[in-house]
């Protein structure tokens, strides 16, 4: 069997135990743990330096050669330690907010980011981040660099701000920028590349756990299409102040010249390109050639959430490393489909295990991604993904600021 569960169990899988997929993985983790070029990058993008640089030089990397090739048990290592992947200690912040989420947050914002932060700054000229109070909404997540609020965190690690409002379902490709006051319901941008601007803006909510629903092309058509549905939800003496928000945003958005359509001509064109829906519903986008990128997964969605969910109603080890068997001739056939370049199946799958939830499947899926993403040259979504789980948590309080104190 190409990944041995039976071993050690799910939780705890020496590396030695791992196949020549997985194995590329470890690598690669390695690799980015200690590769110096990959740290000193100085063109435009914001400049961060390597945590504990120095102290790292002379040591050893955490997986040696000599436990891939199976010569040495992996006694000491833990899957989470190698999950640290890299972590950066964040320099002195640029002066220009665009620059400074950028380097905090490893992914560059859209014009109309700022533009709502205008908006909301004519609503509110004390508190921006409040001007949407009316309607349950509160600016988050990168517009707290602009609030100044990021300036208490006392450890500067990018690790730290990648995960700060990054709900529990969020995937890499998720951004949150706006929270609501009830049912885990928030807003932000969904992007197939990180080194691409977003394709649209979404909510997710606890209503539906994992599910992402496309609002518009941009934050002004998300907070719209959010404004107009609250206000058919409320009576005529909530609705008025809440009509009232909406056509200040209106305006603002047409002067701009933003559409507020919920599904535009670009967001078609890129639903055209989707090879795979997955389990969150937005869909995944991977260059295809000559029927080379993507092939489809060996079982349909329902039966992969119904393995899914033996193992998570596992009553012991066992008999989750039993039913769990079923997962790895899927895995299985992934790492095939890796080796032949058809990266967007692990993607998919790993993406699959990520929107279902439960520790569990934390190790499998961090693998899955990590090669798929790599394979994509999609590097940032690594580092996100690896601080997001083990910093994966529950609920709305997902701000960083709660738990560095």
């Amino acid at each position: 069997m190409a990944w041995e569960p039976h071993v050690n169990g799910l939780a705890r899988v020496p590396v030695s135990h791992w196949n020549e997929a997985f194995e590329e993985a470890a690598k690669y983790i390695s690799k980015r743990l200690y590769s110096e070029e990959d740290f000193e990058e100085t063109d435009e993008r914001a400049k961060r330096s390597k945590l504990g640089d120095e102290e790292h030089l002379d040591e050893e990397p955490v997986i040696s050669e000599a436990v891939l090739r199976g010569e040495q048990e992996d006694t000491e290592e833990t899957e989470e330690e190698v999950a640290k992947g890299q972590d950066f200690l964040v320099q002195d912040s640029p002066e220009e907010a665009r620059f400074s989420i950028e380097q905090k947050f490893l992914l560059e914002m859209p014009s109309d980011f700022f533009d709502l932060w205008e908006c909301c700054s004519n609503i509110n000229k004390e508190k921006p981040e409040e001007a949407l109070l009316k309607a349950g909404l509160t600016l988050v997540g990168p517009y707290d660099v602009m609030t100044g609020k990021l300036k208490k965190i006392k450890e500067r690690k990018v690790s730290h701000y990648v995960c700060h409002w990054r709900y529990y379902y969020d995937p890499p490709e998720f951004m949150t920028v706006i929270a609501g006051d009830k049912d885990e319901f928030h807003i932000g941008y969904y992007r197939d590349d990180p080194f691409h601007m977003p394709c649209f803006v979404a909510s997710m909510s606890s209503v539906k756990q994992g599910q992402i629903k496309p609002l518009g092309e941009n934050i002004f058509a998300g907070v719209c299409s959010y404004l107009t549905q609250r206000m058919k939800e409320e009576n005529p003496f909530k609705k008025a102040p809440l009509l009232r928000l909406y056509k200040e945003i209106e305006s603002f958005a047409k002067k701009k010249d933003y559409s507020l359509l919920a599904v535009t001509k670009n967001m078609k064109k890129r639903n055209k390109k989707v090879v795979a829906k997955t389990f969150h519903g937005a869909g995944i986008v991977v260059p295809v050639e000559n029927d080379v990128g993507y092939r489809e997964l060996p079982e349909t969605y329902g039966n992969l959430k119904k393995m899914l969910q033996k193992v998570v109603d596992s009553k012991n080890e066992d008999e989750q490393i039993k039913n769990f068997d079923a997962i790895q001739e899927i895995i299985t056939n992934v790492q095939f489909a890796f080796d032949e370049g058809d990266s967007g199946t692990g993607i998919e799958l790993g993406l699959n295990l990520f929107t279902f939830g439960g520790e569990v499947f934390h190790k499998p899926l961090m693998h899955l991604l990590s090669v798929g993403y790599d394979l994509l040259e999609r590097d940032p979504f690594i580092d996100i993904l690896q601080a997001h789980l083990r910093n994966r948590r529950r609920g709305s309080q997902v701000s960083i600021l709660d738990t560095d104190s």
